[in-house]
């Protein structure tokens, strides 16, 4: 019989054999592919609702040799995908785990057809340079779909998902072996094992600051939920964090006051299914109207503005850091009340108006213009015949406004920038009118590092060795894995969620009454 998302009345005991932490993309293909395997399954969500970051993301999903490809006539190769992966990670390839890089190469096309199978429905695929072949698959209608869909089969396999419950401490029998949780509204033994699928640590100040600097742990992250809940619990248990030195951190505008027509579609599997063969049919203008606001909004400018001559200011009128970082950028803004702007003149905007380049694009799918910008999201675009009427719409002090760009058209003339250091220059801001794209505000999207993990998805300590019971799956467990172009987090989240959930319900039954707790306030 199907379940409902429940609250459990507090000091309670719940028996499964598969215990989920977290439903976001990777806790709830976990617990769909573990009930798929006949276990009994229990998630435990923190957060009132399901969804996660999956929920919030663009949406797309990378992979190669799917049954989307073989439709459109691409002949692919896991080999050439690897061999691409290879070539855009450049300096981070030292860095990479080969073993799960191949385990996702290998098992990303039939982790989509499963998706593709439950009622997830795709458009593309699309190009994604410099990959050598098209491979970005987007979700129908939005990033809700995948979580969306998953909830839903998670129902129908009779899976318990209780929300507003945070997994505090982790029990182990008396062989060391992870067999439940405890939260504040009761305990929850397993008897097949614990996966943990509860995100990144983008919102933990404390774990942003011990694995990257003081300046990174200043940065808001898009997803304040994602407070490393399940890296501390893995690593109370003994699991190995790796490569937590890692965060992508950028620029954002600020949100629109209206909804998103994209992320404001309904992602029941139904609508889902009426609108793939819409997607692919419609005129170009409504195809539009549907995917350059959504992209306006979620993506920051182009890099190559700046190399054109743009500069960044704050909210003070004054630069902030080298524009050619965006990590960089991001700290300065947020260091400086996160709202800022982006400031070029008329030669710059023509260079990226119609014709021109792009200000952002999703590869093969849509690009948008500074025209683009001016009708889908007029709050963003700024333009006045002076610097000083400039600063006066921007609320920004005219005479720091002023100052700040005198200095930098002398660190033009000098071919030196004598406060960041910054290398490209353009033609600097002197040609009127002027134009502001903003405001704009730093944060951390994402990060990398998580629990090491095995090809079995089980976490491994210090030694390499596995600790019975516990898994791992998503950012939590991406154990070193870079995943560095678009596409792969989500394909990640899914493909190890679902290899995640299979394993664990697949695993020896583990005996024995807990005797040890582990807190999440291990550090």
């Amino acid at each position: 019989m199907p379940t409902q998302d429940v609250a459990l009345p507090e000091g309670s005991t719940s028996i499964c054999d598969v215990l989920v932490l977290g439903a976001g993309g990777s806790g709830l293909a976990a617990a769909v592919a573990a009930a798929q395997s006949g276990a009994r399954v229990i998630v435990l969500e923190k957060a009132a609702t399901f969804g996660g970051s999956t929920a919030m993301a663009v949406g797309a999903f990378a992979a190669p040799m799917t049954s989307l490809q073989r439709k459109a006539g691409i002949a692919d190769s896991v080999e050439e995908f690897i061999s691409d992966l290879e070539h855009t990670n450049g300096a981070f390839e030292e860095r990479e785990n080969h073993e799960l890089r191949r385990l996702f190469a290998f098992n990303a096309a039939s982790t989509l057809d499963w998706l593709i199978g439950l009622g997830v429905r795709f458009l593309g695929p699309f190009p994604e340079p410099p990959h050598r072949h098209p491979r970005t698959h987007l979700v129908l209608p939005n990033s809700k779909s995948y979580t969306a869909t998953l909830r839903a089969t998670a129902r129908r396999l009779s899976v318990r998902i209780v929300l507003s419950s945070p997994a505090g401490e982790l029990l182990r029998n008396s062989t060391g072996a992870v067999i439940g949780a405890r939260s504040a509204d009761g305990t929850y033994l397993a008897s097949r094992g614990v996966v943990i699928a509860t995100g990144d640590f983008s919102a933990s100040a404390d774990l942003l600051r011990s694995g990257i600097g003081e300046a990174a742990s200043r940065v808001s992250p898009v997803n304040p939920g994602n407070t490393g809940d399940g890296h501390l619990l893995g690593q109370s248990a003994g699991g190995q964090l790796v490569q937590m030195d890692t965060a992508f951190e950028t620029l954002r505008y600020a949100p629109r006051t209206r909804p998103d027509v994209l992320k404001a579609m309904p992602a029941h599997p139904a609508f889902a299914r009426l609108a793939a063969p819409v997607a692919n049919h419609l005129p170009r203008p409504l195809f539009d109207f549907f995917t350059k606001g959504a992209m306006i909004s979620w993506l920051a400018p182009s890099p190559a503005m700046y190399t054109a001559g743009a500069i960044h200011v704050s909210s003070s009128g004054t630069r902030v850091a080298n524009e050619e970082s965006t990590s960089e950028l991001a700290r300065g803004v947020a260091a400086h009340g996160n709202r800022s702007f982006m400031l070029f003149e008329s030669g710059v905007a023509a260079a990226f108006s119609r014709g021109g380049d792009p200000i952002a694009a999703f590869p093969g799918v849509a690009q948008a213009y500074l025209e683009d910008v001016r009708r889908f999201r007029p709050d963003l675009l700024t333009e006045a015949p002076t610097l000083q009427e400039l600063a006066t719409e921007l609320r920004v002090p005219a005479s720091a406004l002023i100052t700040t760009v005198t200095r930098w058209n002398d660190s033009i003339d000098t071919g030196t920038d004598t406060d960041y250091g910054r290398e490209h220059f353009g033609a600097g801001i002197r040609q009127g009118p002027f134009f502001a794209l903003g405001p704009l505000q730093a944060v951390v999207t994402l990060t990398n590092g998580g629990l090491a993990v095995d090809t079995d998805l089980r976490v491994l300590d210090r030694t390499g060795t596995p600790i019975a019971g516990l898994f791992a799956a998503g950012s939590a467990g991406q154990g070193g894995l870079q995943l560095l172009n678009n596409g792969l987090h989500i394909g990640w989240a899914m493909t190890s969620g679902r290899l995640a959930g299979t394993a664990a319900a697949r695993s020896p039954i583990l005996t024995g009454s807990p005797n040890t707790h582990l807190s999440a306030a291990f550090l």
